[in-house]
């Protein structure tokens, strides 16, 4: 790309075709970062009015001298502009802390400080060195995002063994990499020929590998180099403070996970004993077995039958339920019959009094099967308070 003449160089006139002019007009094309041919008309002016030898010649060794003085300044302001970019790719990478946004910016900017045809990152997804495409840059199909790399082949695994940047002017007839058929024509297929990596390396290991990619025979040089490198550089601090902080959500958010299943578990435990009390309290009321039975029914929205050790029903109504097995001693915790019927003895101390059984309308949670052992507890409360009251009681006192 041309460099843009100073408003200076706009202006610029040639000198007046004094002895030694030639060689003045030079440095005055320089000072004004006139554009470079600007020293050929000088040559040509100078030939045209019949220069001497000797006259020609300075101003030949001043072209000459000139065209360097050139060089160096138009390097150092590609230089200038590439450490600017570098700043600019610094502070965008520093705003933001998520890794695919990262990585995406990197490629973008690789793609546009070397001018190359596309530009991909690999992140490593395992120890061997096997890595995953998380960003490209530039028309491409085959070396796609998610494309999985193998850590054993190609220029990455050059990368990684060595931690030094490797770069190829024609890959396909490159010697130095253990080439990988299935790479190779993915490659082939975009049609690369050059191709320049370095490892994203971090004080706490390497992350990935950096890709700049051309689709011409390309000689990169030192300078390209060293200046991805520092590109590099910047983005293994920016992708493994991302990642770390990607765990660290990602703890965060399992424990606020745990914090929210324990609280509700604490709020579940709250409310069950709220119901045990509640139960315990209608039992202790004297309202008998029927009345308890009715309220176990409210709240566990089921249809309840109490039957004593005999078979006897104390409460609820038998013709509405389906044949029921005789009843046996059964432990306290609530079990499932045949038919979706729950049900939960009834135990005063070591004595079995009976059953309460239950035919819950909709599934019974593991809430539910607590509350209707809480009402087996129950049941025998009330059946101690009305043997009390009344000095007798809905259940045979010789229970097995």
């Amino acid at each position: 790309m041309a460099k843009r003449p100073t408003a200076a160089a706009a202006h610029w006139e040639p000198s007046d075709g004094e002895d030694g002019s030639g060689a003045l007009e030079i440095l005055e094309l320089l000072a004004v970062q006139a554009p470079l041919d600007g020293i050929d008309e000088v040559l040509l002016r100078a030939h045209d009015r019949g220069a001497t030898a000797d006259e020609l010649a300075v101003i030949h060794r001043a072209g000459r001298l000139g065209r360097t003085v050139h060089g160096l300044l138009d390097r150092r302001r590609r230089r200038e502009a590439d450490l600017a970019a570098l700043l600019d790719t610094a502070r965008e990478l520093a705003s933001s802390c998520d890794v695919d946004g990262l990585v995406k910016t990197v490629a973008h900017r690789t793609r546009a400080l070397l001018q190359v045809d596309m530009a991909f990152v690999a992140l490593l997804t395992t120890g061997s060195g096997d890595s995953v495409i998380r960003a490209s840059a530039g028309a491409t199909t085959s070396l796609h995002i998610g494309l999985q790399l193998s850590g054993k082949h190609g220029i990455g695994a050059v990368v990684r063994a060595t931690g030094a940047p490797f770069w190829t002017s024609d890959y396909q007839t490159e010697t130095r990499v253990d080439h990988d058929p299935e790479l190779d024509a993915a490659i082939a297929r975009e049609g690369i020929r050059s191709v320049l990596a370095l490892p994203l390396h971090h004080a706490s290991g390497t992350v990935g590998v950096l890709y700049a990619a051309h689709r011409d025979v390309r000689h990169f040089e030192p300078d390209e180099a060293a200046l991805l490198g520092s590109l590099a550089d910047l983005a293994a601090a920016a992708v493994d403070k991302a990642q770390w902080l990607e765990l660290y959500n990602a703890e965060v958010a399992k424990l606020e996970e745990h914090s929210a299943l324990a609280m509700e578990t604490i709020e579940t435990e709250r409310w069950l004993e709220a119901v045990r009390d509640h139960i315990i309290g209608f039992a202790l009321s004297g309202q008998g077995v029927a009345g308890l039975a009715a309220e176990v029914g409210v709240l566990l929205d089921a249809e309840i039958l109490v039957r004593d050790h005999r078979g006897r029903v104390l409460a609820g109504r038998e013709e509405t339920w389906p044949p029921l097995p005789p009843p046996t001693a059964s432990p306290r915790t609530p079990q499932l019959l045949d038919g979706g019927t729950w049900q939960a003895a009834i135990w005063a101390g070591t004595t079995w009094l009976g059953h309460i059984l239950a035919r819950p309308r909709t599934t019974l949670t593991p809430e539910g099967e607590r509350m209707l052992a809480y009402a087996g507890q129950a049941v025998a409360l009330a059946v101690g308070v009305g043997r009390g009251a009344a000095g007798v009681g809905g259940f045979d006192s010789n229970c097995a």
